[in-house]
């Protein structure tokens, strides 16, 4: 009685708890635990309750994954399909060799939440992290404003105030509202009226003079101009060129990570690789000083990248800034070319299928977060970044297809 009233608690509430969770790794991004020692005490405990509920999920599944997976039938799979199984197997071994060589954790977490996350909806996972952004952000903004926890300013060289109301770092808080009126789009089914399109215009011209966030401000412009046009008499005769783009974006994505190491490869000849380092704020000349320091390995080194938040000052006061503003190149350094190649092509593929079932929506949002995974690694940060959850229902509707397919072969 006891063991089904627990199974049924691990098998139901996947949601509450991981509510609980975003709270956990939300107050990590803000100047609370800074202000507040003790809340990261807290923190901790409770962190390592959510964890054991994750895991034991994960293990209460573990007989209907392999059935999904199906391995019994080897043989008869096509060689796509072994190859995306061998891919993955391929991941999950170099995130526990980067695990026991390097102590580095991020990916076994991250592994572990999604993972526990199957049978649960992604789309009720995008709603609570977009209503849990608004509300989590609003509260913290407010605390801010009231005094209870600080407004960190950061200074550019050329003298602007930058304020973060709140959070660790200015960006924090810009991409905290941003992506949460992303999300909101998506919810919506990108169905909004032009009062709501000018209530985030407004938002976003306040972020952008708060936070002097150029980059997420111009993506936020980029995608409120999308708008206007998605609700304009013109869409119609636009739509096929969209979805060709959407189209050719998914199978092209694998491409776009390559080309930006390959940029910060070339950026010591100099020349327009200077001007584009200027452009991203020296992200080229800063990534390619750890490229030189470090190097890429294939399973990844434990390297501490060190940024201009509050947390970095603290804990590293007088170093100089070393932070890899790409999620796919900063993959590599910490987590290794393997886990990083694997990662790309994973993702590839998810694109694919999502095309395959004629998923434009998901492929939109996908994209807005892929192509920024390019300038900002937020990709694999859930509190920014919900579309991670997309993966596992994407892949495993793939391979119940391929089962069912496998087992009219048979007959």
């Amino acid at each position: 009685m006891v063991k089904d009233f627990i199974k049924n608690i691990l098998l139901k509430k996947y949601i509450f708890v991981y509510v609980l969770y975003f709270l956990i790794i939300f107050l990590e991004t803000t100047t609370f635990v800074i202000d507040y020692p003790w809340i990261f005490e807290i923190m901790k405990v409770v962190r390592y309750g959510l964890y054991a509920f994750f895991i034991l999920r994960i293990f209460i599944m573990i007989p209907e994954i392999i059935k999904e997976l199906n391995f019994k039938s080897w043989k008869n799979k096509t060689i796509l399909n072994r190859f995306i199984i061998v891919i993955l197997f391929i991941f999950f071994a170099s995130i526990a060799i980067n695990f026991i060589t390097t102590g580095n954790k991020r990916m076994v977490i991250l592994m572990i939440v999604l993972l526990a996350s199957y049978k649960t909806d992604y789309k009720k996972i995008i709603k609570y992290t977009m209503v849990m952004q608004i509300v989590f952000t609003s509260l913290t903004t407010l605390a801010s404003v009231l005094g209870i926890t600080q407004n960190y300013i950061v200074l550019r060289p050329t003298g602007e105030e930058r304020y973060s109301l709140g959070f660790m770092y200015t960006t924090n808080f810009a991409q905290m509202i941003i992506f949460s009126i992303i999300l909101y789009l998506y919810i919506k089914d990108f169905k909004v009226n032009y009062l709501e399109l000018f209530v985030m215009q407004i938002l976003n011209t306040l972020i952008y003079f708060i936070t002097d966030s150029r980059t997420e401000f111009l993506m936020l412009e980029c995608i409120i101009i999308f708008m206007f046009i998605y609700k304009s008499s013109i869409w119609p005769k636009l739509y096929k060129f969209f979805r060709s783009i959407l189209k050719i974006f998914s199978y092209t994505f694998i491409i776009y990570p390559i080309i930006s190491f390959i940029i910060v490869l070339l950026y010591p000849t100099g020349g327009i690789f200077n001007n584009i380092d200027q452009i991203l704020s020296y992200r080229l000349s800063q990534t390619n000083d750890v490229l030189q320091e470090h190097g890429v390995t294939l399973f990844g080194e434990d390297i501490q990248f060190v940024g201009n938040s509050i947390k970095s000052k603290i804990d590293y006061e007088g170093t100089k800034s070393n932070y890899v503003d790409n999620e796919y190149i900063q993959m590599m350094f910490k987590e290794g070319i393997i886990v990083a190649i694997c990662f790309i092509i994973i993702l590839s593929f998810m694109l694919v299928l999502l095309l395959k079932k004629n998923r434009q929506k998901e492929i939109f949002l996908c994209s807005i977060y892929l192509i920024f995974g390019l300038m900002n690694p937020r990709i694999i940060t859930l509190v920014f970044c919900p579309i991670l959850f997309i993966v596992i229902p994407t892949f495993f509707e793939y391979f119940k297809e391929c089962n069912k397919l496998t087992e009219k072969i048979k007959e």
